[in-house]
């Protein structure tokens, strides 16, 4: 391969990456406007198409992966850069990741359909419980996080009544895995100073909150889209 295709191949690679990107995040129309069936079905189809997006995306950064080995070999320059890039890549949690541990989990209490409205609500874990985990976490000094076999990363969003994390719909129990050194991991998040809120609601509506050392845990790379601030698809 000549250096001017070495350029240009990834260059056009990158600006389909990101067109699709640009387009599973700006051209979706609300869900009343798309979709005449119940919100169930509206969300299922949603969910099968972005996860046709995420499969392309994932196979469009592979043949990027390709191109960059293959650049890689030509020169010295080219290896350096290389290195560069798989460095940011495994800071941005976009390469899998594996060590020992802690796995944290979540589940929502079972209280009694006799209960308060107030009493049911807290003994549901709501996307604010998963973004204080991750909170804590990082604190706490994990190297990595996964939900559910979901990556979490500086672009990774937690939302909704019913879950999401980086846009895929998750029910509990939630197993927060945290790559790091065990001991110190379980020591700060045992902390009874830290998650207050989640341990008075396990203590007082039996909210799911379980901590486990882990061996090995398994993060796999992010999948979700990169946001880009400062490049728009042509």
């Amino acid at each position: 391969m000549s250096r001017l295709a070495v350029l240009v191949v990834p260059t056009l690679l990158l600006g389909l990456l990101i067109g699709i990107q640009w387009q599973s995040n700006a051209t979706r129309s609300p869900i009343t406007s798309r979709y005449s069936a119940d919100l169930a079905e509206a969300a299922a189809e949603m969910q099968r198409e972005q996860d046709s997006l995420r499969a392309e995306i994932a196979t469009l950064r592979g043949r990027l992966d390709e191109i960059q080995e293959r650049t890689a070999r030509i020169d010295a320059r080219g290896a350096s850069v290389k290195r560069d890039i798989d460095e940011l890549r495994a800071a941005a949690g976009l390469v899998p990741a594996a060590g020992p541990g802690i796995v944290l989990t979540l589940d929502d209490g079972r209280v009694p359909a006799s209960a308060s409205r107030r009493a049911i609500e807290l003994a549901i874990v709501h996307s604010q419980d998963i973004t204080d985990v991750f909170n804590a976490a990082w604190k706490a000094g994990a190297l990595g996080i996964s939900v559910n076999g979901e990556r979490v990363t500086a672009a990774t969003a937690c939302v909704g009544a019913t879950i999401q994390i980086n846009g895929r719909l998750m029910s509990p129990p939630f197993q927060v895995s945290l790559l790091g050194p065990p001991d110190q991991l379980m020591r700060a998040l045992g902390d009874p100073n830290e998650l207050r809120d989640l341990k008075r609601r396990r203590d007082l509506y039996g909210l799911g909150l379980r901590l486990d050392r882990a061996s090995e845990v398994k993060l796999p790379a992010y999948s979700g889209i990169v946001p880009v601030r400062y490049a728009k698809p042509l």
